[in-house]
């Protein structure tokens, strides 16, 4: 991933000490058991969702304070990981839509680096900066499917139910995804190679 999660997840949110919380808290399924081990999850999506290193925690607890409120509602394992990438989706759209200037939010054209951006800034980027790199050239909907199929992991009935689309719709921004990924990588190597040659950058 772009970013990796702090080792020691930030404490959680505060949850009150509601009749609810009282009752999370002592089935096996606490509050703090899922933070613990769906943090990671969450950070990683807004680091691939574009949210900026200063306001990471803030999202995560975001995402966090509206799962303890579904919590109960949550039956078996794979229903919660569904329901964590939803509302993980639905806390970073609304971050992004509120912090992003308007021409941020249009459907992005896919178009690979030109032969002259910066060549050598380039050969200087770490491997996280490069896919950075990649996943600003796809569109939204592109983006959040390749980071939670391809680099989460989830199933396609998993991603797709949490996009709320169906698997043919999937498989297509899958499909565009993986062909911006695969173009704008290669262009990156070449560019890449050039400069450790010595060589310009090719036309």
């Amino acid at each position: 991933m772009p970013e990796s999660p702090p080792r020691t997840p930030p404490p959680a949110p505060s949850v009150g000490s509601d009749d609810a919380s009282e009752r999370l808290r002592s089935t096996p399924r606490s509050f703090r058991s899922v933070y613990d081990e769906y943090f990671d999850f969450v950070w990683r999506f807004a680091v691939g969702r574009g949210v900026p290193r200063s306001s990471l925690d803030d999202v995560a607890h975001e995402v966090f304070l509206a799962v303890h409120r579904q919590l109960s509602g949550f039956e078996v394992r794979s229903e919660l990981r569904i329901g964590i990438a939803t509302v993980a989706r639905n806390v970073v759209q609304r971050y992004l839509r509120q912090h992003r200037p308007q021409s941020a939010l249009q459907p992005r054209v896919h178009e690979e680096p030109a032969a002259g951006d910066e060549p050598d800034a380039l050969h200087e980027k770490s491997a996280g900066e490069l896919l950075d790199i990649i996943l600003d050239k796809m569109s939204e909907s592109e983006r959040e499917a390749f980071v939670l199929r391809d680099m989460e992991g989830l199933s396609m009935s998993e991603t797709a139910e949490a996009l709320g689309v169906n698997e043919n719709t999937l498989r297509i921004w899958l499909h565009d995804a993986r062909k911006v990924f695969n173009s704008v990588a290669a262009r990156l190597r070449a560019q890449r190679f050039w400069v450790t040659r010595g060589a310009e950058s090719p036309p």
